[in-house]
């Protein structure tokens, strides 16, 4: 469950322990600490740790600098407003995704066979899957298919909020730490455009990939999705619900009703290759082109790398206040030392 791999030791997943409500709050807790709230828990640890250090003890300053600069340190460690914003994105999203489980399978007696109580339990358990682990607390077969659609696009979006607090704190010393090349005229000052403008070129980049995915997988299965007496369990859609699990990196899967694997256990060996590289693709998408250079303590120098820009009336010169000098050639250099 930190790991977020989804693997377990029962055929049916978490389903049998559905009504448990003590190993549902731990699972989902865990499936959340180490994915999207890490960042929000890992930034309250330290601040809780700053609040209760005595003034004069030698881990207020460090701390303090965690707090100031946190991407200096870590990667995933962010600023009070994207941590805020991150932590809202996902509550929201979760809790639309819960309402969704619950209220739209109110008459399914694949979920109102709980009582209200274990039943919202095991909604967040499986909204905490549906982007995180890819364990199951409910036939997803079953379930609503307004469900299945909300979870196979919550397994899309999976990574999105982390993805974005990430460019969103790309900075250092108002420099950008990596390079994105899609994304190099977006002004991550303005929120929602940023957030939009990500969307916009996430959704541009990625849907290629996957359709491409879903139509050889179609090509090769055809046979079995045209077969009547399977049209039920083999669908377009279970191959789309596939795919996207599979891109997603997260794991869920509809199932097939006689075996107790995925439904990716009953594809032919070519389309298996293709969601092993669905998989592929999909853990290494949005990568920066360059690297993103975040852990720089303060005593580290980094030296900024500037375009050269010639001068039509160079000569040479230094400003030893400023660090600007010119060469022979009547180019302008750049230096500056980052030390405290």
């Amino acid at each position: 469950m930190v790991d977020n791999l989804g693997l377990t030791l029962t055929p049916d997943s978490m389903i049998s322990f559905q009504d448990a409500t003590f190993p549902m709050i731990v699972m989902s807790f865990l499936a959340y600490a180490g994915n999207t709230i890490y960042p929000c828990l890992l930034r309250l640890v330290i601040w809780t740790l700053f609040k209760c250090v005595p003034q004069q003890s030698s881990l207020k300053e460090p701390l303090a600098f965690l707090l100031k600069y946190p991407r200096r340190c870590y990667t995933l460690l962010f600023r009070s407003k994207p941590t805020w914003i991150l932590f809202g994105i996902v509550f929201v999203l979760n809790f639309v995704d819960v309402l969704l489980i619950i209220v739209l399978d109110l008459h399914n007696p694949a979920v109102n066979n709980l009582p209200v109580g274990p039943r919202i339990l095991a909604a967040i358990f499986q909204a905490a899957s549906a982007r995180h682990t890819g364990t199951s607390s409910f036939n997803l077969a079953k379930v609503n298919p307004a469900v299945q659609f909300s979870l196979l696009v919550m397994m899309y979006i999976a990574i999105f909020p982390i993805a974005i607090s990430i460019r969103a704190s790309n900075t250092y010393e108002e420099s950008a730490l990596g390079l994105y090349s899609r994304e190099q005229e977006i002004d991550e000052n303005d929120g929602t455009n940023y957030v939009l403008a990500h969307m916009r070129n996430q959704l541009s980049f990625d849907l290629w990939y996957i359709f491409l995915g879903i139509f050889c997988i179609c090509i090769a299965e055809a046979d079995r999705i045209m077969d009547p007496a399977e049209a039920q369990s083999f669908s377009v859609f279970a191959v789309f619900f596939e795919v996207v699990s599979a891109y997603g990196n997260v794991g869920l899967s509809l199932g097939y009703p006689t075996v107790a694997t995925s439904l990716s256990g009953q594809f032919s060996t070519f389309s298996k290759v293709v969601i092993c590289a669905m998989m592929m693709r999909g853990r290494h998408r949005g990568l920066p082109y360059s690297l993103d250079r975040a852990i720089l303590l303060p005593n580290d120098r980094l030296i900024a790398d500037h375009k050269d820009e010639t001068r039509p009336d160079a000569r040479a010169c230094v400003d030893n206040r400023s660090g600007l000098g010119l060469n022979e050639s009547g180019q302008m250099k750049f230096r500056r030392s980052y030390t405290k």
